[in-house]
């Protein structure tokens, strides 16, 4: 068979007890798993005044109305002792909440070490505080997204070591450099996250790794259930591509993917000249490709779904698609 698909890969996968696994061990797995997450650098006040400032990656938003964010300042996995943020928490009920950029990277990966309780972390990482404007914690100058808060509950999530404790915690006040917006839409290329996976991994959210989706319409839509038989059982298409195809209006008619046909004659007819414009995501030449063969007596139906596979991954031209694998399913029959 001309130009045969790759073998799909099924994954070897391991079964995890956390009753009889070690913490630690539950715990690289959760960190590498539920990743990357976003850091909040949280600002406390003690009883006594003393600033303590740490992040925190179990964290993210729960609402908008009011506006509610939540974040873990877990025990102690050593002795299951409670945390300064926890402390001071429940002491004032105040704290500010930074976002955690690339320009501050280490002095977050300094505030992190563990300082004794009347030691400020500010001083120790270099970073800069800030009056808030309702709150008493300072914020964090040289973070471009800032939230003052007040604790609504501390939830305790169990009492051993290593347990979680959720704090919950509305926004009462946002700070937010104006550079970094558009319209009302932070732009993560502008505000250069950093997120946290497992072990000493972290993530970069620059504007070469960002990218943008669309949500589903709210009209009808095509649905996985509705796909067509020989397009659910394509071994090129991955349950990903599928999905991209089943969030479409309508599958297109083969009328409409005659729109697509392609009559050039001198189009070089090899793995070699298919593969390299695969590789480069040339796949309106890909198609020309497919339907040469066809002409040619080479009726591979393969060729069709890889074009349409590389207009799904390099253009999510889903229209595109659609049409080519119509097309390819009515020439190579």
């Amino acid at each position: 068979m001309l130009f045969a698909p790759a073998e799909r890969v099924l994954y070897a996968m391991l079964q995890i007890d956390p009753k009889n696994t070690p913490v630690p061990v539950v715990h690289q797995y959760l960190l590498g798993g539920v990743a990357p997450r976003p850091i909040a650098l949280v600002s406390t006040l003690s009883a006594d005044g003393v600033r303590n400032l740490t992040p925190f990656s179990f964290f993210n938003a729960f609402g908008a109305n009011p506006p509610m964010i939540a974040f873990s300042p877990a025990r102690r996995g050593r002795d299951g002792t409670l945390k300064d943020t926890h402390n001071n928490l429940i002491d004032t009920k105040e704290c500010t909440v930074q976002a955690v950029t690339h320009a501050i990277l280490h002095q977050i990966n300094l505030a992190s070490a563990e300082f004794p309780a009347d030691v400020d972390e500010f001083v120790k990482s270099g970073l800069t505080p800030m009056a808030s404007v309702i709150v008493k914690p300072a914020r964090v100058k040289e973070s471009p997204f800032q939230m003052e808060c007040v604790l609504k509950q501390m939830v305790p999530l169990g009492e051993g070591k290593a347990s979680g404790n959720l704090a919950s915690c509305e926004v009462v006040m946002m700070h937010i450099a104006e550079d970094i917006l558009d319209g009302t839409i932070i732009n993560p290329a502008r505000i250069d996250h950093v997120a946290r996976n497992g072990g000493d991994w972290w993530s970069r959210i620059t504007g070469d790794n960002a990218f943008k989706l669309a949500k589903p319409g709210s009209g009808d839509l095509i649905g996985y259930d509705s796909l067509p038989e020989f397009v659910r059982r394509s071994q090129v298409l991955s349950a990903n591509n599928l999905a991209q195809l089943a969030n479409w209006p309508a599958i297109p008619t083969l009328d409409d993917a005659r729109a697509l046909t392609n009559e050039e004659s001198n189009i070089e007819i090899s793995r070699v000249t298919f593969e390299r414009l695969d590789r480069i995501g040339d796949f309106t030449a890909m198609l020309k490709l497919a339907q040469a063969a066809v002409r040619s007596g080479m009726k591979n139906f393969y060729l069709f779904e890889q074009t349409a596979k590389t207009a799904l991954d390099h253009g999510d031209d889903r229209d595109f698609a659609w049409k080519t694998l119509i097309l390819g399913n009515f020439l190579t029959k």
